[in-house]
């Protein structure tokens, strides 16, 4: 294909890296986010959303590799020089700067499926990295000791254990990771004025998941009736992950209807919904969601009903 001045492009011009194609505002963001990331993790109240700064690069740049290179190498060279943490912590901490950077800039496959995909990744190097580390289980230990006194450690360690086995751990991921693209969104939205994500209203869960959450719940049964530990661990890995999905669903129709009231309505809305988090009611809230998600396959709450 030709230019205007009737020129074709060589291809080495045609096939010219990505680095060469991004803008000086975009690289510059990339390095600001690279070292926030850097000072989150090493900042105790902002530990938990480290990876915020690197999805905002992405968002900013346009390219998930740039992002993922340059924050994996100014941690690499942090951790170098301070000698903070071992090797393979710092291959954690880049395999997790991969996958998120990859689901926030990402084309292939759709977001839902990049999302839980990189959650499972997550869970599964948090049991292999960081649980079995000597310097987490002294911190839980210390958490015990102050949250529950006289309570024995390695008990509460054991029934922690199999929560976090059980799905646990998965929901804390899945709230880490959705919290900090959230959080990525926004902060990119502030700076270019531009947010070009679906919103929860448009969001449909997959049309067959019904049936993976039936199948999940009667593998759950069944594996506790005839004693499969290992069988009841995935069953209820399987359920969390529907579960969340059609909360989400829920949420979105929630939404859907606030979006048709009055912007006082949608403001006391909000403000009950925060009340209700915040209290014992917060269970039965969330119940109330999964359940009204649920019910969506049936019942045509939003009418232009769509597959995501």
């Amino acid at each position: 294909m030709s230019d205007e001045s009737g020129n074709t492009p060589s291809r080495t011009e045609q096939r010219a890296p990505v680095f060469f194609n991004i803008s000086k505002f975009a690289l510059i963001a990339v390095l600001v986010c690279s070292v926030l990331c850097v000072i989150f993790m090493r900042t105790p109240v902002l530990s938990m959303f480290y990876l915020m700064p690197l999805g905002c690069a992405v968002i900013l740049s346009g390219s998930y590799w740039i992002a993922f290179i340059a924050a994996a190498a100014v941690n690499i060279i942090v951790c170098a020089f301070t000698n903070a943490l071992s090797p393979v912590d710092i291959a954690y901490i880049s395999g997790m700067f991969l996958v998120f950077s990859w689901m926030i800039g990402g084309k292939v496959p759709r977001g839902l499926y990049r999302f839980f995909i990189m959650v499972i990744a997550g869970t599964v190097s948090f049991f292999v990295v960081v649980n079995p580390n000597d310097s987490f289980a002294v911190l839980f230990e210390m958490l015990v000791t102050e949250l529950a006194p006289g309570v024995p450690s390695a008990e509460f360690m054991e029934a922690v254990n199999g929560i976090l086995i059980r799905g646990g751990a998965l929901v804390s991921m899945c709230f880490m990771f959705f919290v900090n693209r959230y959080l990525a969104i926004t902060a990119a939205w502030l700076i270019k004025r531009q947010r070009n994500d679906r919103r929860l209203t448009e969001f449909f869960a997959p049309s067959g998941l019904i049936w993976v959450l039936s199948g999940a719940i009667a593998t759950i049964l069944l594996s506790v009736l005839f004693k499969f530990q290992i069988i009841e661990i995935i069953a209820w890995n399987v359920f969390i992950i529907c579960a969340i999905i059609y909360l989400a669903q829920g949420a979105g129709i929630l939404m859907h209807m606030l979006t048709k009231r009055s912007s006082a309505f949608r403001m006391g809305a909000g403000l009950l919904a925060f009340v209700l988090i915040l209290s014992p009611l917060s269970v039965i809230a969330v119940a109330a969601m999964l359940i009204l998600g649920i019910a969506e396959n049936w019942v045509p709450i939003r009418l232009a009903k769509k597959t995501q």
